[in-house]
């Protein structure tokens, strides 16, 4: 009886974890969806911003699941409990192989080749151009793999190409300074960094989803024998 208790209590603090991390991660999401321009996120992160709010919301409620099965001691929510945790460790492993395949260089060359169909960058929707531009300021660069040619003639360089630090590598263009850095490195340098955190996150969350369905286990196991317990 002692060993149920404690496998309860262990189960109660990982669900209390689990159901807090799954609260931090979609007021995280929300809050980052609605200022989408503070953290300079584009249309196109907009469908990974929004599977973060379902993932989350869909953890609320199985950690809530798994939380009503253990202090009533049924079954049925603990083995809904374990099915949950383990379709999202799935998703987790999807996501760790998603992070690992973007550093290959397959990957990368993919990724420059679609960026060579952009251009020239001056002919690309008013909102391609306005995202990239945003780019261009943050990274103090301009274009994508030889400067400013990539918008095509100098009358159409926008003015995020010019050269506010003059710290950084700049090139006279007509009577203005531009930046001369191409943005490539800056994009594949991003490109890293998220995959890394694609993995992080994956191993993270793989291992709490493996004790989960420990504890969920263990706890069907014991209910399995009990008198007391409910279908």
């Amino acid at each position: 009886m002692n060993a149920r208790k404690n496998i309860k209590y262990l189960f109660f603090t990982f669900n209390f974890l689990f159901f807090l991390g799954g609260i931090t991660i979609l007021s995280l999401s929300i809050h980052a969806r609605n200022n989408k321009v503070d953290y300079q996120i584009t249309d196109d992160l907009l469908p990974a911003i929004n599977l973060l709010i379902f993932v989350s919301a869909v953890t609320l409620i199985f950690g809530f699941l798994g939380y009503c099965g253990a202090i009533r001691d049924n079954r049925c929510l603990l083995a809904l409990f374990f099915v949950g945790l383990l379709s999202i460790f799935l998703m987790m492993l999807a996501v760790g192989a998603l992070g690992v395949i973007s550093r290959t260089p397959a990957a990368q060359e993919v990724v420059k080749e679609h960026m060579k169909q952009l251009l020239p960058l001056s002919e690309q929707p008013k909102e391609v151009q306005e995202s990239f531009q945003k780019v261009e300021m943050t990274a103090f660069c301009c274009g994508f793999f030889v400067g400013h040619l990539d918008w095509g003639n100098s009358s159409m360089v926008p003015n995020s190409c010019n050269c506010t630090d003059t710290s950084r590598n700049c090139t006279v263009l007509d009577s203005r300074e531009v930046y001369s850095t191409p943005c490539m490195t800056y994009i594949m340098t991003w490109l890293d960094r998220v995959s890394d955190s694609l993995m992080g996150t994956a191993f993270s969350f793989g291992i709490l989803m493996i004790l989960g369905m420990i504890f969920s286990l263990v706890l069907l196991c014991q209910f399995r024998g009990s008198k007391n317990s409910i279908i």
